[in-house]
C-alpha cells in the first residue's frame, strides 16, 4: 500500500525534518482517518504509507536515516519486516527518530513486549476503559468523553490553552496502561475518576458463569482507575528523541474529528479531538517544546573574551544563550526567545563547588534568542573546573552544556605586599630585630665604660 504525499510548496514546521513513515496495518482503513492525514500534510509533512511486512519500508539505508518521524498504526500486527522491527525502531530512536504509537485493546504480544521497553504495561486484550456517566448519548459506555480540565496534563509545552479549555476528548474503545518508574515518561491523559476497566459487552448468564470459571481472576486483577489509568503517555530521551503512546486509534478518526456529540445529560458539545491530536503530534514531531543552545561563554570582570585559566577569587561571568522553536500564524517556523526563571549553573570539580541561578539579561539578548548570565567569585581552590548547565523540565528539550576552565593560585608577583593574616609574623620579626639592636647598643655602651675604668686603675 505505498503512497507518498509530497507538498513542495509547504515548508515543514518541525525542527528535525518533514519525512514521516506511516506503518498502517491492513485492518485499518486509511480513509477513516483522512482528516488526520490531511492535517499533517497541511503542516508540511511528507507521508509515506507502508504495511508492517513491507520489505521496502526502511528506516535506515546505507547508514542514512530515511525518515525523521514514524507513525506506528499496527497494534494487532504479529510480525514486521526486519527494517521496521521493534529492534530497528529502538536503534533509530537512539539516533533521533520520533515515534507515534497508535494502539488498541487488541494488542499483539509482539507489540506488548516492545512497549515494555519503555516501561509501559497494558491491560489484557479483552478489557477497555468504561465510564457510564460520561459518554455520547446512544453510544457505548466505552466511548469515554474526557474533560481536559480534569484528565489532561497542564503543560504548555505539550498542550495549548485551546485544548485545555476546549471540549471533551472522545476516547472510544481504548486500552489502558500503567507507567513504571521510567523518569522520562510523561502522563499526558489519564482516566476520569468515575471510569473503570471492564469488558465492552453485556454478558449473558451462561457467559458470566464461564467468565467466572475461566477468566474471573484476570478481570479481578485489573483495578486501575483515575490517574493510575494512563490513556496517553509521552516519552523524551536525553537525546531529545520523542515518542507518544495513544491507547485508542479512534481518537484520530473522522467520526470524532471536530464533531458535535450529545452527552448522556442532553448537552451538545464539540469534541476536542482535533485540537488534542494536533497539539500532541506537534510536540512529538518537534514542532513545540524544542529549545536549543545557541552559544555559551565565560569571562573575567572587565574582559569580554573567555580564558583557559582563572585565578582564585576572580570575578567570573558565565553567559548562556537559548532559543525556542516557534511557528508563526502563516505556518513558517523560526527560532525565538526562550524565557525561564529556573535555570541554574554549576561550577563543578567532581562535586559542585558553586551552584547559582542564571538571570535573564535583556540588554545583551539578540532578537531571536535569550541570554542568561550568572556572576560568581572563583573558589579558593585550584584545579580543573567545568561550567555545567542542565535543564530538564517535562515537555521541553533536555539541555546540557559543559565547558572547561582551570583555576590556578596567584603567581608570586600577584600577591599583595602585606598579607593581613601575616601581621603577627611581621610584628614578631620586627620586634625581634629591634630588641636585638637595642641589646647590641646597650652591650657596646656598657662594655666601653668598663674598659675605661680598668685602664685608669692600672695607670694609678
Amino acid at each position: 500500500m505505498p503512497f507518498v504525499a509530497l507538498f513542495g510548496l509547504v515548508s515543514a514546521r518541525s525542527a528535525t525534518g518533514d519525512r514521516v513513515l506511516v506503518v498502517l496495518e491492513s485492518a485499518a482503513t486509511k480513509d477513516d482517518y483522512s482528516q488526520f492525514w490531511d492535517s499533517l500534510q497541511q503542516r508540511g509533512f511528507e507521508l509515506t504509507f507502508k504495511e508492517p511486512e513491507s520489505k521496502d519500508a526502511e528506516l535506515v539505508k546505507f547508514g542514512e536515516a530515511q525518515y525523521d518521524h514514524l507513525i506506528m498504526f499496527a497494534p494487532t500486527a504479529k510480525s514486521f519486516s526486519p527494517s521496521i522491527s521493534p529492534k530497528a525502531i529502538l536503534d533509530s530512536q537512539f539516533k533521533g527518530l520520533n515515534t507515534l504509537y497508535i494502539l488498541s485493546p487488541q494488542l499483539s504480544e509482539v507489540q506488548r513486549e516492545h512497549l515494555r521497553e519503555y516501561d509501559l504495561e497494558f491491560i489484557p486484550s479483552d478489557l477497555v476503559l468504561i465510564d457510564s456517566f460520561s459518554h455520547p448519548s446512544g453510544e457505548s459506555a466505552s466511548t469515554v468523553l474526557l474533560p481536559p480540565t480534569e484528565c489532561a496534563i497542564s503543560n504548555g509545552a505539550v498542550l495549548s490553552d485551546t485544548t485545555l479549555t476546549g471540549g471533551p476528548i472522545a476516547y472510544p474503545s481504548g486500552t489502558v496502561h500503567s507507567a513504571g518508574l521510567n523518569p522520562y515518561l510523561i502522563d499526558v491523559l489519564h482516566a476520569p475518576k468515575k471510569s473503570y476497566i471492564g469488558q465492552d459487552k453485556i454478558l449473558t448468564a451462561d457467559e458470566t458463569e464461564v467468565e467466572n470459571a475461566v477468566g474471573g481472576k484476570k478481570s479481578k486483577d485489573a483495578v486501575q482507575t483515575g490517574k493510575k489509568a494512563s490513556l496517553v503517555s509521552a516519552l523524551q530521551t536525553r537525546d531529545n528523541a520523542r515518542a507518544g503512546f495513544v491507547g485508542s486509534g479512534e481518537v484520530f478518526s473522522n467520526k470524532y474529528w471536530g464533531k458535535t456529540v450529545e452527552t448522556v445529560d442532553g448537552k451538545k458539545v464539540e469534541t476536542g479531538n482535533a485540537a488534542f491530536v494536533t497539539d500532541f503530534t506537534r510536540w512529538i514531531f518537534q514542532e513545540t517544546g524544542v529549545v536549543k543552545v545557541v552559544s555559551t561563554t565565560h569571562f573575567r570582570k572587565g574582559e569580554t573574551e573567555p580564558r583557559e585559566m582563572y585565578t582564585k577569587k576572580d570575578d567570573i561571568t558565565f553567559s548562556l544563550t537559548l532559543a525556542q522553536h516557534v511557528t508563526s500564524e502563516n505556518g513558517t517556523s523560526s527560532w525565538g526567545p526562550f524565557h525561564a526563571d529556573d535555570i541554574q549553573m554549576d561550577f563543578t570539580m567532581l562535586d559542585p563547588h558553586i551552584r547559582t541561578a542564571m538571570i535573564e539579561d535583556k540588554s545583551s539578548s539578540p532578537a531571536d534568542a535569550t541570554t542568561y548570565k550568572a556572576k560568581f567569585i572563583a573558589p579558593d581552590r585550584h584545579g580543573v573546573f567545568k561550567f555545567v548547565v542542565e535543564y530538564w523540565r517535562p515537555g521541553w528539550s533536555y539541555i546540557r552544556t559543559s565547558s572547561t576552565a582551570s583555576v590556578v593560585p596567584l603567581r608570586h608577583d600577584e600577591y599583595p605586599r602585606f598579607i593581613t593574616g601575616a601581621w603577627p609574623y611581621y610584628i614578631a620579626a620586627i620586634s625581634t630585630s629591634v630588641t636585638f639592636l637595642a641589646f647590641v647598643a646597650l652591650w657596646l655602651s656598657l662594655g666601653e665604660g668598663d674598659r675605661d675604668r680598668k685602664g685608669k686603675k692600672k695607670a694609678e
